[in-house]
């Protein structure tokens, strides 16, 4: 009689912490190969083992690519603050900080204060990313 039993997965964890075993699990979930995931991700084997074994970490424009495959927000960020909203939206259009400040016409240093929740935009710049978050299906401010 066979043992129908299956062994557990090799390195799949119960409670995933960082962003490697996310990305590993929810591969794993999706029954993808390495070779598969990074030719969906467009990136090389190289590339995901490293994420996967914590490494490195994907470059933010790598994040859009890795939610759409994935299927999930990987990503550790407080969605209910304003500092984590604009996180969320960064990541999930792929903008590093700097490219996003530049799109708001704010100082790249500023952004990270406000992603770090120590202040607050002006109210012209809060409207900008009512419209964004809404658009994005973002939490509304």
């Amino acid at each position: 009689m066979r043992n129908t039993l299956r062994k557990p997965i090799k390195r799949y964890k119960n409670a995933p912490e960082t962003l490697g075993d996310k990305i590993r699990n929810r591969r794993i979930e999706l029954q993808l190969t390495l070779d598969q995931l990074a030719t969906l991700l467009n990136v090389t084997k190289e590339a995901v083992v490293y994420w996967e074994y914590n490494r490195g970490k994907p470059k933010v424009h790598n994040y859009p690519k890795i939610i759409e495959v994935l299927g999930i927000f990987a990503f550790d960020v407080d969605t209910s603050t304003l500092g984590g909203k604009i996180i969320a939206y960064r990541y999930t259009k792929g903008l590093s900080r700097k490219k996003f400040s530049n799109l708001l016409g704010v100082d790249e240093s500023t952004l990270k204060n406000w992603e770090d929740n120590k202040y607050i935009p002006l109210e012209h710049i809060m409207q900008t990313l009512r419209i964004l978050f809404k658009e994005s299906a973002l939490i509304n401010l």
